[in-house]
This record gives structure tokens, C-alpha cells and sequence, in this order.
């Protein structure tokens, strides 16, 4: 009986847990998620970067409707979405972005909307950082 209730308090000992023994002190950071909608997408795949810090996040967006980046924004960090690719077939599609940009609140950024329309790309005109050309 004695050896048993040895065994039991060193084993309670051992397992007592203190504030530093954390393996993620500062790996619980208060993050957010960018989410927004898509309205007219017609032609295949638009895709999409999110930048935030040191990372980036491409998503491929398929149909209208909501979608959610995956990658976490720590709670004021700045983060931009911008367009990596048109939709091109079977029509070449264009696609304006507003609400692409701000500084992460605690309740997240979900006012993000891209209105895609059936206007071919025009060279003259568009910026040459965005596009199917890219």
C-alpha cells in the first residue's frame, strides 16, 4: 500500500503543470480571417492573392458566392487582396475589387467584393500588374 501511494505522488509530482511550461507562449496570437463575395463569374477559375506581413495566399474562386481565405491576419496588420488571374474561358471576363485592403479588426474583414462582367480585357486601359497576361 505504501509502495501505491509512492507511486501516485511522485507521479502527481511530475505532472503538475506551471504557466511557463507552455509549449505555445507566443503561438496563440489574436487573428482574424478576410472573407468576402463574388457576383457574376461566368468563365472558369478567378483567382486571388491575399498579402499580409510575410506571407501571401492565392485562392482559387470557381463560381459566385462567399469565400474565405484560409490564411490567419494577426489584429492590426495591414492586408491586401489583389488579382493574380481573369477568368478567360469560355469568355474573357474582367473583375473589379472593392473593400481590397484595410488593417485587420478583431471581428475580421468581410467586405470584400469582386464583381466580375463580360468586358474583354483592354490593353490600353488596365493595369499591367493585374490580368491574364500576367
Amino acid at each position: 500500500m505504501i509502495k501505491l501511494w509512492l507511486i501516485i505522488a511522485v507521479t502527481g509530482l511530475l505532472s503538475v503543470a506551471h504557466a511557463g511550461d507552455l509549449i505555445y507562449k507566443s503561438g496563440f496570437e489574436y487573428t482574424a480571417l478576410v472573407s468576402g463575395s463574388t457576383s457574376g463569374l461566368t468563365s472558369n477559375t478567378l483567382v486571388l492573392k491575399l498579402q499580409s506581413g510575410a506571407f501571401d495566399e492565392n485562392l482559387n474562386i470557381a463560381a459566385d458566392g462567399t469565400f474565405v481565405f484560409f490564411a490567419d491576419v494577426p489584429v492590426g496588420d495591414s492586408w491586401t487582396v489583389s488579382t493574380v488571374q481573369l477568368p478567360n474561358s469560355p469568355q474573357q471576363q474582367s473583375c473589379v475589387l472593392n473593400n481590397e485592403s484595410g488593417t485587420m479588426s478583431g471581428s475580421g474583414a468581410d467586405t470584400l467584393t469582386v464583381t466580375c462582367d463580360n468586358t474583354a480585357w483592354n490593353w490600353d486601359e488596365m493595369n499591367w500588374d493585374e490580368g491574364g497576361w500576367n
